[in-house]
């Protein structure tokens, strides 16, 4: 038998804390994934040239998802959150 879900219920409310800062990016890895997006790489190939050109990285990592409407490979995850200080996300169109 379905199950009816009623979209008129009350949201529920949850408490997360939020990760803490870095003080700087100099010497940090930064993750960079682009989710398959119009136009996420080109979004992405700016903030890359900022971040070189500003913070000094030790290293920019860019991944790309299959599609934007799934979640990152199992892979494609595990690696940005061994080998990343930080990461962004990029979304575009």
């Amino acid at each position: 038998m379905p199950k009816l879900y009623d979209p008129t219920a009350a949201p529920k409310q949850t408490t997360a804390a939020l990760a803490a800062r870095l003080p700087d990016l100099h010497d940090k890895t930064v993750g960079l994934l682009d989710i398959s997006k119009a136009k996420g790489n080109f979004f992405l190939d700016r903030v890359e040239e900022m971040l070189t050109a500003h913070f000094q990285p030790r290293a920019i990592i860019r991944r790309m998802k299959p599609t934007f409407a799934r979640p990152a490979p199992e892979d494609i995850r595990q690696e940005l959150a061994q080998k990343c200080d930080v990461l962004i996300e990029a979304l575009a169109d």
